[in-house]
């Protein structure tokens, strides 16, 4: 059985990508997040609570909204200096941003494809006490008709 939650789930932030000719240039997007969820029903004939998974799913949205979305795992990027402001290096570029308004996702780049591996491994850690569920897929929205998904088998 598949469950799927695909409306009203998204953050807007800002990121940009580097080492991308036109991307690297600070901008934002309104992201949106969809998952679909497989496995048998439980006893309450439930893959998964769509309100729990509303919850989960809303939690990530609620950590991204209104952020700056910046890369932990890349080497182009320099830290210059943290504490109520956050200073950054990229390619000879220096950006400083007030550190509340910014999230270090751990991915190489804050691309669509990173973004929804990295959803995926929060989805897979908040569902891991549901036995039932064999498979979670997530999608991440960058833009209308551009996304990218995350397939990860979570049970034998």
């Amino acid at each position: 059985m598949r469950i799927e939650l695909t409306e009203g789930l998204g953050f807007s932030a800002a990121h940009f990508i580097i080492g991308h000719k036109k991307c690297e240039h600070l901008h934002g997007h309104n992201w949106r997040l969809g998952v679909t969820v497989e496995g048998e029903p439980d006893e309450r004939g439930l893959v998964v609570d769509l309100l729990e998974l509303k919850r989960v799913l809303g939690k990530i949205c609620e950590g991204y909204d209104h952020r700056l979305l910046l890369p932990a795992k890349n080497s182009a990027l320099k830290r210059l200096s943290e504490g109520k402001v956050t200073r950054i290096s990229v390619h000879g570029r220096e950006f400083e941003f007030p550190s509340e308004d910014v999230i270090w996702v751990p991915a190489v780049n804050t691309t669509v494809e990173e973004l929804s591996r990295v959803v995926a491994d929060e989805v897979v850690k908040s569902l891991s006490t549901h036995q039932n569920v064999k498979k979670i897929t997530v999608l991440v929205e960058e833009s209308p008709g551009e996304s990218a998904t995350e397939e990860r088998r979570v049970k034998a």
